[in-house]
């Protein structure tokens, strides 16, 4: 059977669902980047820019928008940071990128919620 509007894949149905139940305000792009970080804590904005396949602009506009800097319209993260820059112990000069306490709950109950869907 095709795959149509009418009938999606069942892995899409299964994501949007999770991200739905998750949190209606955090798209998949800043999800994308959260999980990034989660899978190599202190990549650096240039890092995270090929990992999730972006410019570096849009890159660090997900981190600053994670970090509670930056909304865009409809997109309130909030005053909780869920991404927090440090420097770069290898590189004074670079910056590191890690979760944040609040940043791997919320990373935590998405990934829970795609565990009991299945």
């Amino acid at each position: 059977m095709r795959n149509t509007l009418d009938n999606p894949p069942p892995a899409a149905t299964l994501l949007f669902e999770a991200l739905k139940e998750v949190e209606q305000t955090l798209g998949l792009p800043l999800y994308l980047t959260l999980l990034a970080i989660a899978q190599e804590p202190g990549l650096s904005i240039n890092e995270l820019a090929e990992r999730i396949d972006v410019p570096q602009q849009t890159a660090s506009r997900y981190v600053a928008s994670l970090q509670g800097r930056y909304d865009s319209p409809g997109r309130e993260i909030g005053p909780v940071p869920l991404v927090r820059m440090d420097i770069s112990q290898a590189d004074p000069r670079s910056r590191s990128l890690h979760l944040t306490p609040v940043g791997s709950k919320r990373l935590d109950r998405l990934l829970k919620l795609l565990k009991s869907s299945r």
